[in-house]
């Protein structure tokens, strides 16, 4: 049944909502499905939902071309979130006691009551001994997961967008010497596989309006990029398009009313 299951991914951003949906088979994975559709530059602010009843209804008629059957990963903006490593104790913990530990990292590090807000963590590496912990507030999930469950759009994960240059990374086998920078309409997203660079990052365009600017404050030591853009524009010098389309086996979605290759993920 888990092959029969589309993977789905879903990106709503200012300027338009993207999905895609893929199906594993023997040899790999395949293009099932790709959508886009325009949306007015303000449908987000600072990742926040401003007008959602247009976005509802488009996603009504997008949920109407999949399978009843689907497994869905919903993009969620990493502004919305605080995150924070925190060091392991000696001894292992367990539940109830990790949860205890995790609720008291989050009251110390983050500004905001902990009741307030949706927490989950990752494990670092085992030699690290440290944990993740991501914060958001538990209204601002609740209007997301709202929006979508009116849309009849039940997420089994909602992860942050920039885990996709993440996904890229491990199934393209890129060289992790050179960072991943893709560019959104009104920020930047970007991703190091080297343990000592941060595994990721965002930036909006007020901070870094161009991506020799970018480089210089967020990526300074790096010299080599794979670069993706929302927007056509020439190839940054130093940097190798992102070719995301080189992750399927088999490349031949059935397409209801695309115009053309997703821009978010075009090379």
């Amino acid at each position: 049944m888990a092959f029969q299951t589309w993977q789905v991914g879903l990106d709503i951003q200012n300027g338009q909502l993207c999905a895609l949906g893929i199906q594993r088979r023997r040899n790999g994975w395949q293009l099932r499905h790709w959508w886009q559709h325009a949306l007015p530059q303000d449908t987000l602010v600072n990742g926040l939902l401003q007008r959602p009843e247009p976005v509802i209804a488009l996603l009504q008629r997008w949920r109407r071309q999949l399978p009843y059957r689907i497994s869905l990963r919903v993009g969620f903006p990493p502004q919305l979130v605080l995150q924070r490593q925190v060091e392991l104790p000696g001894t292992q913990l367990r539940e109830p006691e990790r949860s205890r530990y995790i609720t008291a990292a989050a009251r110390r590090f983050f500004p905001i009551e902990p009741e307030t807000l949706a927490l989950d963590y990752r494990e670092g590496a085992q030699e690290a001994r440290a944990l993740y912990i991501t914060a958001a507030k538990r209204d601002v999930l609740a209007s997301w997961m709202d929006c979508l469950e009116q849309a009849r759009l039940k997420p089994e994960v909602l992860e942050l967008t920039p885990a996709a240059l993440f996904a890229l990374s491990t199934s393209l086998s890129l060289d992790p010497s050179a960072a991943m920078v893709h560019r959104l309409q009104d920020h930047w997203l970007w991703y190091s596989a080297l343990p000592a660079r941060p595994e990721w990052g965002w930036c909006s365009l007020q901070d870094a309006p161009d991506f020799s600017t970018l480089r210089q404050k967020q990526l300074p030591d790096f010299n080599a990029f794979y670069y993706s853009s929302q927007l056509k524009e020439p190839l940054p010098k130093s940097a190798q398009w992102l070719d995301p389309f080189a992750a399927f086996a088999l490349r031949q979605p059935r397409c209801q009313g695309c115009p053309g290759l997703l821009p978010w993920l075009q090379g």
